[in-house]
Formats: C-alpha cells, sequence, structure tokens
C-alpha cells in the first residue's frame, strides 16, 4: 500500500509530546520504513510519469527508467539504477550526485514542480542553485520545458562565451541568488538567458554568500565576542581560586559575575549560568564543569554543548544515511566556515543543516533565558512561529524549506513541537549516538 509520507511523518510528530518521549521518538527515527526510501520514491515518480508495469519488479522499474536515460544519452549504469530501485544504494547527497538526479528529472520529463518535489522530497537536497551557470539553465528550462540536450548546448554557449563585460554584484542586492532566480523567471527566449549569464559570468564565480553571513551571525550570538571571552576567563580563574580554597559556592548569585557581564556574554555561557541555578551539584562545580579547558569562542565548544559530540554521528550507528550524512560536526563546521571552500561548494546538505542546528538553538534557547517574551503564546503558537521564521531564513539564505518527511528536519519540528524542545533534541541527539 502507498504511504503518504508527507502527512504520515506531520502526524507522527503528535505522538512526541512529552520530555519523556524521546526514547520513543529515535526508535521511530532508527526505523528506515518511516520515511520516504530513494527506490519508492522513484517508484511513484515513474508511475506518475506513465510506467504501466509493476512496480514491485525491479527488473521492469528499473528497464523502463534506463530506457529514458538512454533516450537522453545518459551513462548512467544499467546495475546503478537497478541497484536505487532494489535499495540497495540510493545517490550520495552530495556534489557529484547531483547532474545525475537532473538526468533522472529531464529523462522522465518532469515538470519544474515535479523536478522541485523529486529534490526535496526524494532526493533530500537542494534543487536549483541559480548562482551556479549549470543549475540556472536547468532552472530556465524546467520552467520552460526545454530538453535536456538543448540546455547542455545552452551551457557550452555561455561556458565558452568570452565576457561581455565585467560586471560585479550589485552590494544593495540582498540576496543575488534569489535575485538571479527573480530575473530568471521573467525571461522568454533563450537569447535573453544567454545574454543575461554571459553578461554576468564574473558573478557566478562564488556563491552561498548569504547562508555564509547567516551563519557567521548566528555563531557569533551562541558563543558571544572577545569581550565575552574575557569575562568568562576571568570566571573561571576566579571560580578555580576559590573551589582550590574549598570555598562552597552554593548559589549562583555568590558567583562573581555581574548581570551587566553576563548580558555580554553569548547564549551558551548564559544557557550554562541559568542551568547552574538548578544543578544538582554547587554552581560553581557545574559552571567549571562546563567551561574549565575550553575556549568558548571554537567550534568544538558549540557542537560539544549542542550535541554532545564533535565528529558527527559514526557510520555504524544504524540510522538513516540522511541524517548521518554531513551531520554537523567539527570538520564540516570548519569547512562550512571557511569562505575560500563554501563560497564554490556544492555540499548544500552540510550547509543547510548547519543552518537548521544553529537557528533551532538560538530560538529556543532564547525562550528559556527568557529573552523572548512568550507570554501570550501556546506550545502551537510557538512551533507555528518557530517553523515560520526558521522557514524565512532558509529561502533567504537560498534553501528549501523544513519538510517532515527529512528525518534530519523531523528531530528539529518533533523537539519544537515537544512541552520542552531544547531537553528532548539533546535526549534525541543522545539516543541516535548510542547504537543500542
Amino acid at each position: 500500500m502507498s504511504i503518504d509520507y508527507t502527512t504520515f511523518n506531520s502526524r507522527s510528530m503528535l505522538d512526541y509530546s512529552s520530555i519523556d518521549d524521546d526514547l520513543d521518538a529515535v526508535c521511530f527515527l532508527k526505523d528506515s520504513s518511516n520515511f520516504r526510501p530513494f527506490s519508492q520514491g522513484l517508484k511513484e515518480i515513474i508511475i506518475k510519469k506513465g510506467f504501466k508495469g509493476n512496480p514491485d519488479d525491479n527488473n521492469e522499474t528499473s528497464g523502463y527508467l534506463i530506457s529514458k536515460l538512454r533516450e537522453i544519452n545518459s551513462d548512467i549504469k544499467n546495475e546503478t539504477v537497478y541497484s536505487w530501485f532494489s535499495g540497495k544504494h540510493r545517490p550520495k547527497i552530495e556534489a557529484g550526485s547531483r547532474m545525475r538526479i537532473y538526468e533522472i528529472c529531464f529523462a522522465l520529463n518532469l515538470s519544474f514542480e515535479e523536478t522541485v518535489w523529486f529534490f526535496n522530497h526524494v532526493y533530500f537536497d537542494r534543487c536549483f542553485n541559480c548562482h551556479n551557470i549549470e543549475e540556472a539553465v536547468f532552472y530556465y528550462s524546467f520552467l520552460h520545458g526545454t530538453q535536456y540536450q538543448e540546455a547542455v548546448n545552452i551551457i557550452n554557449t555561455i561556458n565558452n562565451a568570452p565576457f561581455k563585460k565585467e560586471t560585479l554584484i550589485d552590494e544593495t542586492v540582498h540576496n543575488y541568488t534569489q535575485f538571479i532566480r527573480d530575473r530568471i523567471s521573467g525571461f522568454n527566449s533563450v537569447n535573453e538567458l544567454q545574454e543575461f549569464l554571459i553578461d554576468n559570468k564574473a558573478n557566478f564565480n562564488c556563491w552561498n554568500n548569504s547562508a555564509l553571513a547567516a551563519i557567521k551571525k548566528m555563531l557569533l550570538e551562541i558563543t558571544g565576542d572577545e569581550s565575552s571571552k574575557a569575562i568568562v576567563d576571568n570566571l573561571k580563574r576566579n571560580l578555580t581560586r576559590k573551589m582550590n580554597s574549598n570555598k562552597e559556592l552554593k548559589k549562583l548569585d555568590e558567583i562573581n559575575i555581574s548581570e551587566t557581564d553576563i548580558d555580554k556574554c553569548g547564549l551558551l555561557i548564559k544557557e550554562i549560568l541559568m542551568d547552574a541555578k538548578t544543578s544538582n551539584v554547587s554552581a560553581s562545580e557545574y559552571i567549571l564543569e562546563a567551561i574549565s579547558g575550553k575556549n568558548i569562542l571554537k567550534n568544538t565548544f558549540v557542537l560539544d554543548r549542542l550535541l554532545s559530540t564533535i565528529t558527527g554521528i559514526p557510520k555504524n550507528i544504524n540510522i538513516p544515511y540522511v541524517i548521518k550524512n554531513n551531520f554537523p560536526s567539527k570538520k564540516i563546521l570548519s569547512d562550512v566556515l571557511d569562505e575560500s571552500k563554501v563560497t564554490v561548494s556544492k555540499s548544500y546538505d552540510s550547509i543547510r543543516k548547519t543552518i537548521v542546528l544553529l537557528d533551532f538553538y538560538v530560538f529556543w534557547v532564547r525562550i528559556k533565558l527568557g529573552i523572548t517574551d512568550i507570554s501570550s503564546y501556546s506550545t502551537e503558537d510557538l512551533f507555528a512561529i518557530y517553523r515560520d521564521e526558521a522557514d524565512t531564513l532558509l529561502y533567504e539564505c537560498g534553501y528549501e524549506p523544513l519538510y517532515a518527511g527529512n528525518p534530519y528536519d523531523w528531530i528539529f519540528l518533533c523537539s519544537a513541537k515537544n512541552e520542552d524542545s531544547l531537553t528532548f533534541f539533546r535526549r534525541c541527539i543522545d539516543g541516535l549516538l548510542s547504537d543500542d
């Protein structure tokens, strides 16, 4: 029986509203049948596009898609296509596989909307980075029903053309990628498209600028700046000295840090100071354990506090590939924050996952700390506000909105519906990291 995964996954989040439902949520995530497999998505789309055979016969389904791929001269191997339908393999969510996904969409003559659906709901990656010449041409092609070979010819024409003029990005344009999408959407001829892309080739050498700016802004709010680090380093020294003198500090107000200094700190330190008030050990012990020997401005400190791991999820942990792949880690965050890498990176999955993680923490910890006034909002109101703000940020950075059918997104959406979103999220991550 066919499953409506969008409806099923959206409704499933309602089952984990209690803080103690974390283990059940982890079990749900670890059951791969709860999320649309790539093989199932392929079957759904070929049936929609005219396949009349037996969808459970992998020879028939793979043969159908292979014949369509050969019509556009795709060199994807027969055994690769068969492995997709059998469920043995799926295309990796990385730059090297994106062209294969576009070839599938062209071969099946998908509409623009169907292509976006296939990328977002089956492949689970960004569709149409219009700040890249190839994908800008594909964007136009699917809007206008242009065939694959013609799209390739257009790309070759643009790449081989000399610069007509050295135009630079207009700094007044907030989101240049969205600006390009809007311009291309208004073109009615290939000549208009080619002229625009050739004239602006100088602006297609880098992208992801809006995403990088958003990530840096959130990290600064989370960690604080150098002045925040100086305050925390001074706090470490004072607490260490008092602890060494066996002076037990029982209350937070006995710790020598002013409200003015607390206000200057990042969200992580503010949360640590708040949690120290209700800790089972003395406030000084709790704070020192959290910050001693650590640089609060480092990515590793952020990841350890948010995820309790800096290395991502081990490959041998039995959870869906879509979660494990590019799960935020020290290396992922380092690459995402490296301007020389990220502005030419096609690892959109890692960038988007970083945005989703940091945005989730900022939104919910501000509520926990009382920075955001929620007195007039219900739990449902807060969920709706979180989702709307997260989707807006993703859109501004050139990425697709949160989707409950994506197991990575499901973690955050489900946590956002919980009575204690941050605690529930952290418990879920701990559960995912366990191979029990």
